[in-house]
């Protein structure tokens, strides 16, 4: 690669020659990344927003960013097979200072900095958190870029309540509160492994009726993970998509540490499969992963999984930018 293209921040390890000037070793970052709160000659920041104050059954996720960041793991060549780092850079921009207890000003620091972030053309990797900070980031996402595309994994369609949700915004409703206020291109959007607190069909009716496409975990599990990525594919299509990761998405045999948990989900390696074979190519400019509650897992796998998710993201949008427009099966 050029020297002049070389990214400037990149992770570091205790035992490398060559670092900036001025970098420590800062084993409590998300992959060893530098702490820099920079946006400049960056192509993406991880930051915390440590946020449960709107769960519905156990807190907990407010422990969520430090767990995911201090879990073992890295951002590695296997997978979609490329070395990321040598075409991104990026930093750990650290945590949104947000108020548990205090949704609206929490909200509202949420939408601008995301803001700031979006602006200067970053791409953010937010750690949550319960699910309803993703409807302050919509709000900044709808503000710089307008409606975007969203691909939305989880066990819940977060589309519920009635009329007074804007009023009321809870981790279930904030897609039904950016789908109220213009954030989502419902038409080039997309919800995957819906199974969770289902009474009947109507639960899904405000989704339906805004054309808010839903791929039920049943059926995921039939058509299987290649099939099930297609079809994420070709709904987004070119558009600028957000994605957002809850955690239980995945079964809780493999990811027990969240608010809640829902039986009859995925594998590490069906949701590690997925995410890689679905997302690279697509016009990506936003990702979170969320509800992520350590304090429910004492072994830790939780935060593991979660850690390589968000890795496997990043890898993704090296893969873009090495001007790679579909997943090879890395190793076939």
């Amino acid at each position: 690669m050029d020297e002049n293209k070389t990214p400037k921040y990149k992770p570091k390890m205790w035992f490398d020659e060559e670092r900036p000037e001025g970098y420590e070793y800062t084993p409590g970052t998300f992959s060893r990344l530098p702490y820099i709160k920079t946006l400049e000659n960056v192509d993406f920041v991880v930051a915390g927003i440590p946020f449960d104050t709107l769960t519905s059954n156990r807190p907990g996720t407010r422990f969520g960013p430090q767990a995911i960041r201090e879990a073992y793991g890295g951002v590695a060549y296997e997978g979609i097979g490329i070395e990321a780092f040598d075409y991104l850079s990026g930093v750990d921009y650290g945590d949104f200072k947000v108020i548990n207890g205090d949704t609206s000003r929490s909200f509202q620091t949420i939408t601008e900095e995301m803001s700031k972030i979006l602006k200067a053309g970053v791409v953010p990797v937010i750690l949550g958190g319960d699910h309803a900070i993703t409807y302050p980031e919509l709000l900044a996402y709808r503000d710089v870029y307008g409606p975007v595309s969203l691909i939305h994994f989880d066990s819940h369609t977060d589309t519920w309540g009635g009329e007074e949700s804007l009023d009321f915004p809870t981790h279930g409703n904030p897609f039904r509160n950016a789908i109220l206020t213009d954030c989502l291109d419902c038409e080039h959007s997309i919800q995957v492994g819906m199974r969770g607190m289902m009474k009947n069909e109507h639960d899904y009716d405000f989704a339906r009726e805004h054309h808010l496409e839903q791929i039920f975990a049943t059926d995921l599990h039939k058509m299987g993970i290649y099939e099930a990525a297609q079809k994420i594919r070709e709904k987004v299509g070119t558009n600028k998509v957000v994605v957002t990761f809850d955690i239980d998405f995945v079964d809780p045999a493999y990811a027990p540490g969240t608010g809640t948990p829902v039986p009859g989900g995925f594998t590490s390696h069906e949701t590690l499969e997925l995410v890689r074979s679905a997302l690279v190519g697509l016009n990506i400019v936003g990702f979170d992963l969320v509800e992520v509650a350590p304090n429910y897992d004492p072994m830790e796998n939780t935060q593991l999984l979660a850690n390589k998710i968000v890795c496997e993201f990043i890898n993704v949008l090296a893969a873009n930018k090495a001007g790679r427009t579909h997943y090879e099966h890395f190793g076939r």
